[in-house]
């Protein structure tokens, strides 16, 4: 990546680019990274995991016929993302970081059926419709990808903004979700790196994710780790840091 303008702040988007290892990231993103990785060595192979179950959610809700998806807290539209691995969609992205908007606008660029805006997860009057309907058309079935979101969601925001987004998506919308789980207070490591994530950092069990979905229904894998949902192989053998699944509006 050009060191142009370079970035004095690390960005976590371009931390997890580096962890996928992809190329849009600064020696300060690097330098933030290995010092999680001090903490917990295993956080590039976590965010592969994760990454991939982005890849099986897009790939299966798209199999049940929907060619349009808005993706919130994107990060960076790169290293098997959705517009990467459902190439026939047409895919919003969208993050509260300024600097990931700007960075995936740069990234899309020339990007058929694809664009990148502002957008608070949590308030989708922060969506311009405007932008929603140039790049997707007019919505129909959408497929919304909301994961790496929620553990930074209090409880009853995040109730509150499953509810907005189930009000918002038509008849036939696909929810994917996740969440970290309480299973990482047996790993002494990532106590560590749950504490340099701050206060406004919140972990679910499988049975409390699934009750905060409100009144999206689950499909029938329901809510299980991230590395083993809907895994065709033999999944990667990481504990089962994160839960995660799929969710349709009837």
């Amino acid at each position: 990546m050009s060191h142009e303008a370079e970035p004095t702040v690390p960005n976590t988007g371009r931390m997890l680019d580096y962890w996928l290892g992809g190329r849009h990231h600064y020696p300060v993103d690097i330098a933030a990274a290995k010092s999680f990785e001090a903490v917990f060595q295993d956080c590039a192979r976590v965010f592969r995991v994760l990454r991939d179950f982005i890849g099986r959610t897009s790939r299966y809700i798209q199999a049940q016929g929907v060619d349009q998806f808005l993706v919130l807290g994107s990060g960076l539209p790169t290293q098997g993302n959705v517009h990467e691995v459902v190439p026939s969609a047409r895919v919003l992205y969208t993050d509260i970081d300024p600097s990931n908007v700007e960075l995936g606008q740069r990234i899309l660029a020339g990007a058929p059926h694809t664009g990148y805006v502002h957008c608070d997860a949590t308030d989708l009057t922060t969506l311009d419709m405007r932008e929603v309907e140039r790049v997707l058309g007019p919505v129909r079935r959408l497929g919304i990808i909301m994961i790496g979101v929620e553990a930074f969601i209090d409880d009853e925001r995040l109730r509150a903004t499953f509810q907005k987004l189930y009000d918002f998506a038509p008849s036939g919308s696909y929810l994917a979700f996740d969440c970290d789980s309480p299973t990482v207070n047996n790993h002494p490591e990532l106590v560590k790196l749950v504490t340099m994530m701050g206060p406004g950092f919140y972990m679910r069990t499988a049975e409390q994710l699934a009750a905060a979905l409100g009144p999206w229904r689950l499909t029938e894998d329901g809510v299980k780790p991230v590395a083993v949902w809907r895994h065709p192989g033999k999944p990667v053998d990481v504990p089962p840091y994160m839960n995660g699944g799929v969710a349709m509006k009837p």
